[in-house]
């Protein structure tokens, strides 16, 4: 079974490009275990609702990884409180600029 969500690829080129025009773009950068802690806490995520949603996550991130990898700055997501990865988001704004 293959899972493609081609509008949303569309959209995500259009907005890379509008973001390369004005903007920079950040990658929250996360592990598959870390990924899965998270989104299993939620039920409004149609495409995980599987019977193995690990499998569809590590298709999904074999898709979704190589594009988001283009980001001008990648950060590594890490479970600590919100405040922390923003701190750490502009660490790592400090340093690209």
């Amino acid at each position: 079974m293959e899972v493609r969500d081609r509008s949303q690829f569309e959209i995500m080129d259009e907005t890379r490009q509008r973001i390369r025009e004005g903007g920079v773009s950040v990658w929250l950068k996360a592990d598959l275990p870390l990924l899965m802690k998270r989104v299993l806490k939620r039920s409004d995520r149609p495409l995980l609702k599987s019977e193995d949603p690990e499998a569809v996550m590590r298709r999904l991130m074999e898709q979704r990884y190589p594009v988001y990898a283009g980001a001008d700055v990648t950060v590594d997501s890490r479970d600590v409180q919100h405040s922390q990865m923003v701190n750490d988001v502009i660490k790592a704004l400090a340093r690209w600029d």
